[in-house]
């Protein structure tokens, strides 16, 4: 099983700790100091990304990156490519 880093930060791009980050039909995580989780994967599975409860990805995990990078804007997370 993979494993997937996902990185939340706020809008000017700090870290942001504490953020409840869920993956598929885990159980939630929060970021660290670098606003960082790491979760296992099934590649082949659907997933689906929650931050802080809301929905911000959904799509085969083997879709993502080997980490990923969600930014706040004023309507949420959304993923950076």
């Amino acid at each position: 099983m993979p494993i997937l880093r996902i990185k939340v930060c706020d809008a000017s791009g700090a870290a942001m700790s504490d953020q409840s980050v869920k993956v598929a039909h885990g159980d939630p995580l929060l970021t660290n100091a670098e606003g960082q989780v790491q979760f296992l994967t099934d590649a082949s599975a659907m997933t689906v990304i929650e931050i802080n409860g809301a929905q911000v990805w959904s799509g085969v995990a083997g879709s993502l990156q080997k980490e990923e990078l969600f930014s706040q804007t004023s309507l949420g997370f959304v993923r950076v490519t």
